[in-house]
């Protein structure tokens, strides 16, 4: 189906367009003109050989909203371009050989979900504010980020994978920051050329089962950081892991974290792990300006609270964190863990 077949004639009032059937984008040019059209969401989207997003958006000369599901057929590379668009959404659903480039100015809000592209052309994001970025990978590329040393430097991902710069480059202003486990892993990568994010205020990642190498640059190049929330403390443990966590011993430790402002720490997906306990416990020490941490335990509770001494074990760790002069420790999800908590 053709974007032209769904829309035969040109509307002057049409302000909101969704499109939730299979589109391709490929239709007559001039044959559409939305001026009025704010709001355009075109879901299962198939670009074809010869037909561009600069063909729909310059007929679309007041949109603030784009979004896009499911896409597939990227085979080249592809412009986002346009002076009006404030929030832009774009989910990839299959591995391609082009990439997508920003020249929004104005945009304030980014969505997007890709695997790891070739390159990033142009990132005119120079007004975002607001970023979430999950990045998949094939499994060949994972390994590929986790032993680049052993791979030939002109290998196509290797480069794919650090021209993520590129990206997180051109979305420097923004103060809000959220991406995937993928991703961290593929910063790792990128940390030498690792921009400064002077206006973020709010980091938040996954951990997943990923490395945690760019975590202390991310934080060293976050100056004004006032919010990190992390889903999941628990992740990969390498000889490069950093020394925001304290799963490699060194002599020092903490030194990347303790000159962070951060003020406000949020954990989601507690399960009650040993590791946890003492990472909480690394953070409490070694973040100076930390007023408050809010602890969320996963889902219900887990089987690590029903062993009745790591019930005990954690339930004195934690009251030790309420214990704290300097942070205001909080704690949500287990009932029962609160209760003995409180008990006590």
């Amino acid at each position: 189906m053709t974007l032209s077949f769904c829309i035969q004639k040109r509307s002057r009032k049409l302000v909101k367009l969704k499109i939730g059937s299979g589109i391709d984008l490929g239709w007559c040019t001039g044959s559409i003109y939305l001026p009025m059209l704010k709001i355009l969401v075109l879901e299962s989207v198939e670009f074809c050989a010869g037909y561009k997003l600069k063909m729909l958006l310059p007929a679309c000369p007041a949109l603030e909203e784009l979004e896009m599901y499911d896409v597939k057929g990227l085979d080249s590379n592809e412009t986002v371009s346009s002076a009006s668009l404030k929030n832009l959404i774009i989910k990839s659903s299959l591995v391609s050989s082009g990439s997508f480039s920003f020249d929004t100015p104005r945009l304030v809000y980014l969505g997007y979900s890709d695997f790891i592209p070739e390159d990033y052309p142009l990132a005119n994001l120079q007004n975002l504010s607001e970023a979430r970025i999950n990045i998949s990978l094939t499994d060949d590329q994972v390994e590929r980020a986790r032993f680049p040393n052993e791979y030939d430097d002109e290998y196509d991902d290797a480069v794919r994978l650090v021209n993520m710069a590129k990206l997180m480059s051109g979305i420097r202003n923004v103060q809000t920051l959220c991406f995937n486990s993928t991703t961290l892993e593929v910063l790792s990568l990128c940390c030498e050329s690792m921009p400064v994010f002077n206006n973020l205020k709010v980091l938040v990642f996954y951990s997943g089962q990923s490395r945690w190498q760019a975590v202390p640059v991310l934080l060293k190049n976050c100056p004004h950081l006032e919010t990190l929330c992390i889903t999941g403390l628990l992740h990969v443990v390498t000889e490069t892991c950093g020394d925001v966590c304290d799963c490699i011993p060194r002599e020092d430790k903490g030194r990347s974290i303790t000159s962070c402002p951060v003020k406000r720490i949020e954990i989601e997906g507690f399960i009650g792990t040993m590791r946890e306990t003492t990472m909480i416990s690394h953070f409490l020490e070694y973040f100076p300006c930390l007023e408050e941490l809010l602890i969320t335990v996963e889902g219900n509770c887990p089987r690590q609270f029903d062993v009745p001494e790591a019930t005990d074990f954690r339930a004195q760790m934690l009251e030790l964190y309420y214990k704290s002069l300097s942070c205001n420790v909080k704690l949500h999800g287990c009932e029962s863990l609160l209760r003995k908590l409180t008990a006590q």
